[in-house]
């Protein structure tokens, strides 16, 4: 962030969305102008929101689940103020809650829109009595994304400026975390075309500004934290959600050298059509990750996901036979979490995990046990956001206790 052209995009960038239209205040369709102006107004779209959201198109309900990915449009449900006033309030509405969107009339570009997300965490880490360390590390993201075509077709990226790509071929591409394009194919399903983050297991498809926890659980870290090139198939039919799709190998868009891979996962709302049943919104996940890098590799899961009123929860076991997250590893490692969490308002979350993780079958009780504590405080969804987490990790291999406190800050403008 040294870098003075760096700087410069920056501040443009940020000029353009404090200039830009928001889409708070819609219109309805009239006669077109003969002029592209600049005006807001409804489109049909063939988004089906309320069946798309555990691929991350929208934000679900009043309270933030532990399904939701942040990816692309983070809108939808966000409180605001009342008030005639120029007050504190109305300016972090302004700030942080309104979507910067320029919607066009006529043409073929239907909508642009854009913004930065920032999110540091202040992490206090005590590992014995003789280490100690306070960091402080951060990540600042510009987002773009357009809908076009009669909003058939959408255009996303995301590019992180702090990403350390230093051992990377290409430093420029390694920082993109999305650049792809997607074709609706009905309101149902879609088809994704580009560099996106992989569809392994629950946190691993998750972007790092909407886990429920400072950090992602161990399974998720060592297996499915890593960025792909490829095509995929993302919908939905009755009961049923996937995201099924082949893949390069080769991580954070370094081209197609190291081989292919398939990526797949299924989704099952037994009770989904049920209204009133207290299983209504509980999903069982079934997902694979098998490819070639180096050497073969295979990586199952199996998760459950729960909502009901106030109380959420999820689990998930996975087993890697090989694996090919952020880099390759031929071990043979397992491991499972089990989060439950109590949302006591639409604004305040408490949650609760146990992370269980087998470093290396081949040797005996190399375990890792984490035990997290995390409170959530969403102002305006994602959108700004407070956390304060507590991690006590337990390593079996090294004999190391250690204990974490982390104070997670958060906002997209």
């Amino acid at each position: 962030m040294k870098n003075s052209p760096l700087k410069l995009i920056i501040f443009l960038f940020l000029i353009f969305l404090s200039n830009a239209p928001s889409n708070s205040i819609e219109a309805e369709s009239s006669i077109p102008s003969e002029k592209n102006e600049f005006k807001i107004i409804k489109k049909e779209s063939l988004i089906d929101k309320d069946k798309l959201l555990k691929f991350g198109e929208v934000l679900k309900d009043e309270v933030v689940t532990l399904d939701e990915t942040i990816d692309g449009d983070s809108i939808e449900g966000v409180e605001y103020f009342d008030g005639d006033d120029l007050d504190f309030k109305l300016f972090a509405e302004k700030t942080f809650a309104d979507k910067k969107a320029i919607k066009f009339e006529r043409g073929f570009v239907n909508e642009i829109s854009g913004e930065l997300r920032f999110q540091g965490v202040a992490s206090f880490d005590d590992v014995g009595s003789a280490s100690r360390s306070t960091t402080y590390p951060f990540d600042i993201n510009a987002v773009i994304q357009s809908n076009f075509g009669e909003n058939k077709y959408r255009f996303f990226t995301e590019y992180a400026f702090t990403r350390d790509v230093s051992d990377l071929s290409n430093e420029f591409f390694g920082r993109f975390s999305n650049l792809y394009v997607e074709r609706y194919i009905n309101k149902n399903n879609k088809i994704r075309i580009g560099v996106s983050r992989s569809p392994i297991g629950l946190e691993g498809s998750m972007s790092s500004f909407a886990l429920p926890f400072a950090n992602r659980a161990q399974i998720s870290r060592h297996f499915g934290d890593a960025i792909s090139t490829g095509v995929s198939l993302i919908g939905h039919k009755n009961a049923f959600e996937y995201n099924l799709g082949g893949y390069t190998s080769t991580r954070f868009a370094q081209g197609f050298k190291d081989g292919a891979e398939f990526i797949g996962r299924i989704g099952y709302s037994p009770f989904y059509n049920q209204e009133g049943s207290y299983f209504r919104d509980l999903t069982f996940y079934m997902g694979a990750d098998v490819g070639h890098r180096h050497d073969t590799y295979g990586v199952y899961s199996a998760a459950m996901i729960y909502e009901y009123k106030k109380f959420i929860m999820n689990f998930e076991y996975a087993y890697a036979d090989g694996s090919n997250g952020d880099f390759f590893d031929p071990r043979k490692r397992q491991g499972f979490f089990v989060t439950a969490g109590w949302n006591f308002t639409p604004k305040l979350q408490l949650l609760l995990r146990y992370d269980y993780f087998d470093q290396d079958t081949s040797l005996h009780n190399a375990i890792n046990h984490e035990y997290s504590i995390g409170l959530n405080y969403f102002i305006f969804k994602q959108r700004l956001k407070f956390a304060l987490n507590y991690v006590l990790a337990d390593n079996r291999l090294t004999g190391k206790t250690s204990n974490g406190i982390y104070f997670l800050t958060q906002f997209f403008i």
